[in-house]
């Protein structure tokens, strides 16, 4: 074994003395040197996130290594270092799972080790990933899947993590013979199902320009207070080569050493969670039409009023679903509905809204106030009722709220349970992306939560996971047009989906026809270019006008859409790319144009544009 060591030694000396953030040349070393040696069942890459319940155990390193926080990448899990003074809390945790991923940092365990380790591979699926010199006594696990890696490089830890969530294929072969293991021995498996996370050059972009461009950019617009902290990512061929966190959550961030632990004060991380404000239509609404008119449960030349009854003997009862989902249905923009529910001395009706919960006032709005359990049927018989735009018999694109504030009746109707939980089950668990959810002071410290806005007028709180518009508020924060909150990392794995046209994870959500008609633009013919659900941009004699917060750069074929609390998507199929950006510029107050007026978002676009070789 000591000349087994001195081999593996040799092999991996290029990669001695690596920091944290190792070198596209390292990642890459790396990505080839891992093997798979053993895969029951085809275990290795993962399937079906939502039935998984990970436990990620480190033996000899603490659990904050980089092995585990790519995992974290790729969906969220529970994490111990083996501790033999604590084996009755460690064995009910991996009680608690259906998979165990052990990651090894010692070539010698102690008997305890060895014996608790052979427990559990002979209970329940295990996956091993060895950061040491393969050994001997290794060979005899009886591990569902055993990959090894060599040495503890971040490199070798990060695509590891990769390789088990199909972000990377399996490709090393093993340098020596170990056992029944010979050399040149390993097992492959397909192109990769997952995000991988890289650097730019890999995707052929000038890493330096630009991260050196966004950070001037970003640094420039917080100073002059466009928003306390923003997150960016880009993602280009499938690969994300760009996730950065700016500032803080407020602007109190000269209290931070005198109040460390206050949540306001916290600088801002990329797992934070941001109000999505309409970039909710995209992420909760748009998934659940793709899919159901995929499976023919809604037909797009139906009328809205066959799936929801309030329109029916309205004068909206012959407007159909894609004339609501393209805004050309002469809908109002918007309604202050919260208005109606103050007095005139701006004491909120206690006919609307209580203090306290009750049987009859049980939907919370904000920390200490309940609004009436019937006010969703209020809300949209209001809608049913309103009167239509003026119409001079032409289409008109106006651009409103209302058609996905009545989607998540609708979507109840047809698959007979709540909104929320079909989204979760359907689109976000199985993508790996649970930190996409409605609100989320339910289940998440407020430390994780990027403030809105200091609510003077309705709410008057400061508004910390509870949804910013009023709208999706008084509907107990559950609406397709506002209402989700979400980090950059998990909903870039959605847009992937979107941008793959259906398909992620080895998965297949919705055909990719159904998407290819959704992307497109059925009323161009009247001048307008907009998506079913996707804003898409505005061309003049057959090219691209930007706008404050889209660049010129992009293509006619892309779509996005952007949110009022400072949020933005954009994915350009023609050139592979999924661009996010998330702030909070609401903060303290919406009476703050000024990401618009630096135009931030779109010179961040134009940036990553200028950086594709």
């Amino acid at each position: 074994m000591r000349q087994i060591g001195f081999l593996f030694g040799l092999l991996l000396i290029p990669l001695l003395g690596m920091a944290n953030s190792p070198s596209l040349s390292q990642l890459t070393l790396a990505e080839h040197q891992i093997t798979l040696l053993r895969n029951g069942n085809d275990l290795v890459p993962l399937h079906a996130l939502d039935t998984l319940r990970i436990i990620s155990v480190s033996i000899g390193e603490p659990i904050n290594n980089d092995f585990n926080g790519m995992m974290r990448r790729y969906m969220t899990f529970k994490k111990v270092a083996f501790d033999s003074t604590a084996l009755d809390k460690l064995a009910q945790l991996v009680s608690q799972s259906n998979l165990c991923v052990i990651s090894l940092f010692r070539q010698t365990l102690t008997p305890q080790e060895q014996t608790w380790l052979h427990n559990v591979a002979n209970s329940r699926k295990v996956v091993l990933c060895s950061f040491v010199s393969p050994q001997g006594w290794m060979t005899k696990l009886p591990v569902t899947s055993w990959i090894e890696a060599y040495t503890n490089q971040p490199a070798l830890q990060q695509m590891t993590a990769q390789l088990i969530f199909g972000g990377i294929r399996a490709q090393g072969k093993l340098p020596v013979s170990i056992r029944n293991f010979k050399k040149g021995f390993g097992l492959t498996t397909n192109q990769a199902i997952r995000l991988k996370y890289t650097l730019p050059e890999e995707v052929g972009m000038n890493g330096a320009f630009l991260n050196h461009t966004i950070d001037s950019l970003v640094n420039d617009a917080i100073a002059q207070q466009a928003f306390p902290g923003c997150v960016v990512l880009v993602a280009k061929d499938g690969k994300v080569v760009f996730n950065k966190a700016y500032g803080y959550h407020t602007y109190f961030t000269s209290e931070t050493r005198r109040y460390p632990n206050d949540p306001l004060n916290r600088p801002e991380n990329i797992y934070d969670l941001f109000d999505l404000a309409s970039v909710t239509k995209i992420t909760g609404g748009a998934p659940a039409y793709l899919k159901l008119v995929d499976e023919g449960k809604i037909k797009l030349d139906e009328k809205f009023s066959h799936y929801f009854p309030p329109f029916r003997g309205t004068n909206k009862e012959n407007i159909t679903v894609q004339e609501l989902l393209c805004h050309v249905g002469g809908l109002q923009p918007y309604f202050p509905f919260y208005k109606l529910m103050i007095n005139p001395d701006g004491t909120l009706k206690s006919s609307f809204i209580r203090s306290d919960s009750s049987a009859a006032f049980p939907i919370r709005i904000s920390p200490i106030l309940f609004i009436r359990k019937n006010i969703a049927t209020w809300v949209y018989d209001s809608i049913a009722h309103s009167p239509l735009l003026k119409s001079d018999g032409k289409r008109h694109y106006v651009y409103s709220d209302w058609p996905f504030v009545v989607t998540p009746p609708v979507v109840e109707a047809i698959v007979d349970e709540p909104f929320e939980k079909y989204l979760q089950q359907t689109f976000y668990a199985p993508l790996g992306a649970t930190e996409i959810m409605y609100n989320p002071w339910k289940r998440l410290p407020l430390s994780r939560i990027v403030p809105t806005e200091q609510d003077t007028y309705f709410r008057h709180t400061l508004l910390q996971g509870f949804v910013h518009d009023e709208t999706s508020a008084i509907l107990g924060g559950h609406s397709a047009n506002a209402g989700l909150f979400a980090n950059a990392n998990d909903l870039a794995k959605l847009y992937q989906l979107y941008l793959q046209k259906g398909e992620y994870g080895g998965k297949r959500y919705f055909s990719e026809a159904i998407f290819n008609l959704f992307n497109s633009t059925p009323y161009a013919a009247d001048g307008i270019y907009r998506g079913i659900c996707f804003e898409k941009p505005e061309l003049k004699d057959g090219k691209v006008v930007g706008n404050s917060y889209l660049s010129t750069k992009v293509s006619p074929q892309s779509f996005g859409h952007t949110g009022y609390t400072g949020t933005m998507f954009w994915v350009d199929p023609k050139y592979n790319l999924v661009y996010i950006f998330l702030s909070n510029h609401v903060f303290p107050t919406r009476d703050n144009d000024k990401i618009f007026t630096t135009r931030i978002r779109a010179k961040v676009q134009t940036a990553i544009y200028d950086a594709i070789k």
